[in-house]
């Protein structure tokens, strides 16, 4: 039965990495037989002009650069307070009750609106977008680690009660799950957040280079190369964020494999009983 699930996860995953690939060449066939305007660019156009701008020339590499610090630094200040009380509303009902309904009204002003407001107070260097990006990443991180927390804490009840079978060590029945879900989350509104930033108030950027294309003539293919840098920046945070959830839950699992060979297979609450009954 293990192994069917994982083959069934095997072919999903392959049968998204196919489409995907098959919507990169009818892209591609498209603007090679004059399908589509002269704006559209084949992939292979894009991603010869991208390894150019980044290896070759470099010229792109300072704007990129700019982008990802901004962004990591945003995601990591938004992202401490988030977790620190998403953690303590997720036990805390009454702390839910308290302060869910002000950070929902909160939450809910979109920041690319309050940018001018951000501007004024934080200046137009930095901290203005480290500050644009955190509010935009606060409430997604603290929402989905306050519902992972409240979760874990239900299932650690049913597993203490005599009639839960649900091993509370499990990773996928704990917080873990959604507090990445949050982060990643966070990643992609904060990337669109600091995209609008960059176009009101920067000299350096990803999208300070797609505005500078499209005043100048609009070159599409510097366009173009500026959004392929963007995804690529997403992708690569994605992927850092999905790997260290994978060591995370393969670390949990080991010692909770660890922890059941140790003590002839039991779960935590048989050993607690059984302590208990020997006392």
């Amino acid at each position: 039965m293990k192994h069917s699930g994982l083959t069934s996860e095997s072919k999903a995953r392959m049968l998204g990495i196919s489409l995907v690939i098959l919507w990169l060449l009818v892209w591609e066939w498209s603007v090679q037989f004059g399908l589509l305007r002269n704006f559209f660019l084949p992939p292979s156009a894009v991603l010869a002009l991208l390894y150019r701008s980044l290896l070759v020339t470099g010229e792109l590499r300072t704007h990129m650069w700019a982008t990802i610090t901004r962004l990591v630094g945003g995601l990591v200040i938004g992202a401490v307070p988030a977790l620190w009380l998403g953690f303590v509303m997720g036990r805390n009902k009454r702390a839910c009750l308290r302060y869910g309904p002000v950070l929902a009204v909160l939450g809910l002003i979109p920041v690319v609106a309050a940018l001018p407001m951000l501007i004024l107070i934080f200046g137009i260097r930095e901290l203005g977008k480290w500050a644009a990006v955190s509010a935009a990443v606060f409430y997604p991180i603290l929402y989905c680690t306050t519902i992972g927390v409240r979760s874990s804490r239900a299932v650690q009840h049913a597993g203490s009660s005599p009639a839960g079978s649900v091993n509370q060590t499990d990773w996928f029945y704990g917080a873990g799950p959604w507090i990445f879900a949050g982060l990643k989350l966070g990643v992609v509104i904060g990337l669109a957040t600091l995209l609008a930033a960059e176009m009101f108030a920067s000299s350096t950027g990803l999208e300070f280079v797609i505005v500078t294309a499209a005043r100048s003539g609009f070159d599409v293919a510097r366009v173009y190369v500026g959004m392929a840098a963007a995804a690529l920046v997403v992708y690569a945070l994605w992927l850092c964020l999905t790997a260290i959830e994978f060591a995370l839950s393969r670390s949990i699992s080991v010692r909770s494999s660890a922890g059941g060979d140790l003590h002839g297979g039991a779960t935590i609450e048989e050993m607690r009983e059984q302590g208990r009954t020997v006392s």
